[in-house]
């Protein structure tokens, strides 16, 4: 059901080579301005199959890419290198850019979020930035351990190797749903586990910039809209944060865990489209 509504949207299934890297993507129609979705960790472009409706309508061009090593895209030989925010973020950017895309807008989920983080502080082509199961943080492990609640599933995040009781386990969590659906777990089971592996471990070694002093020091609006029961975001350390040009300068909490934009979409493309448009 998700797919057809998609291809009813114009959305295409692209294959583009970036820094040797061959990449999935799903862009829509033409258009001047970009939105980029950047899907979560051990996920894939499918997570945003439900925003495609409301983005194509407000004339904006989609592009929803399967990161390095997940969905349908290879997986990446210099796993070290690729599988950080840096990493993820040139080679996103320079995707934006082949496909015709000045300017851009990202809306990041989760590890998506921080690679939006990273083009934001990277950038000046990205417009604006809206955040959803990502908490700001400094790239050490106190930071880390500030924004993010610690739990089972937390743990799974960097783990290389998934058994089958990990993978039900942590889609559950990133999905907030009580049973794991098989396009999920099909997506889970296709990630290079380095990617899992390297992204933690070079986040907690402090490869890329520093999120706190991007959201507390950059001038382009940035919006968060998250899930009042996200099992992994700590939701105090949120709203404490200082921020330069947040829309409605304060998170907007949404009844849902920590993927609002599959869970309650209807609730998600209203609040994010009415952050784009005050975005311009």
């Amino acid at each position: 059901m998700a797919e057809r509504r998609s291809l009813a949207h114009n959305i295409r299934l692209r294959e583009r080579t970036i820094r040797a890297h061959r990449l999935s993507v799903l862009t829509g129609s033409p258009a001047r301005v970009g939105v980029l979705l950047v899907h979560g960790n051990s996920s894939s472009s499918s997570a945003f199959y439900a925003q495609f409706g409301t983005l194509t309508r407000m004339g904006l061009g989609v592009v929803a890419p399967d990161l390095p090593g997940h969905g349908r895209s290879a997986w990446s030989n210099t796993p070290r290198s690729t599988y950080s925010f840096p990493g993820y973020a040139r080679i996103l950017h320079e995707l934006m850019g082949e496909l015709g895309f000045k300017t851009y807008h990202i809306v990041g989920w989760s590890l998506g979020g921080h690679i939006g983080l990273e083009m934001l502080a990277r950038y000046r082509e990205v417009r604006s930035l809206l955040l959803t199961g990502t908490p700001p943080v400094r790239l050490d492990p106190a930071g880390i351990s500030a924004g993010f609640r610690w739990t089972p599933s937390t743990a799974l995040a960097g783990r290389r190797h998934f058994s089958d009781d990990d993978c039900r386990r942590y889609v559950r969590a990133m999905m907030g749903c009580p049973r794991a659906s098989d396009q999920h777990l099909a997506a889970a089971l296709r990630t290079d586990g380095n990617a899992r592996k390297w992204m933690v471990q070079n986040g907690m070694a402090g490869v890329g910039v520093d999120e706190v002093d991007t959201v507390e020091t950059d001038e382009r609006p940035i919006a968060i809209v998250q899930g009042v029961q996200d099992p992994f975001v700590n939701l105090n350390y949120l709203s404490k944060l200082k921020y330069r040009n947040l829309w409605t300068k304060k998170p907007v909490l949404i009844d849902a865990g920590h993927a609002p934009h599959w869970q309650v979409p209807t609730t998600f493309n209203e609040r994010m489209k009415e952050f784009l448009v005050h975005a311009g």
